[in-house]
């Protein structure tokens, strides 16, 4: 199973903020991950993704550090990840004020 450096993590975690990291115990693999940028999103929600599936690949792909690349290609890993993918989706929770 892949395992970053802490240097690397806090390296990463400077530069892209929160990094997330995917684990299968079964096949003993792992990868690392950051939240996408703006432009991602635009890309991945602008109906170029038609399916879930697809969009969870393109998110992945974008989004990857460093690690054990089948967290992405092995069916049976990838289809696991379902809505854990979501941590990937998190952003800040903001206030809007009625003035």
């Amino acid at each position: 199973m892949f395992t970053a450096t802490t240097d690397q993590i806090t390296e990463w975690k400077d530069k892209f903020g929160d990094v997330i990291r995917i684990k299968s115990k079964k096949y003993d693999k792992s990868a690392y991950y950051r939240k996408p940028t703006r432009t991602e999103m635009e890309y991945l929600s602008s109906g170029n993704q038609t399916s879930g599936l697809k969009f969870n690949a393109a998110l992945l792909k974008a989004c990857y550090l460093d690690g054990d690349k089948e967290i992405e290609t092995k069916d049976d890993i990838f289809m696991g990840i379902g809505e854990e993918i979501m941590a990937l989706l998190t952003f800040d929770e903001v206030e809007v004020e009625k003035l």
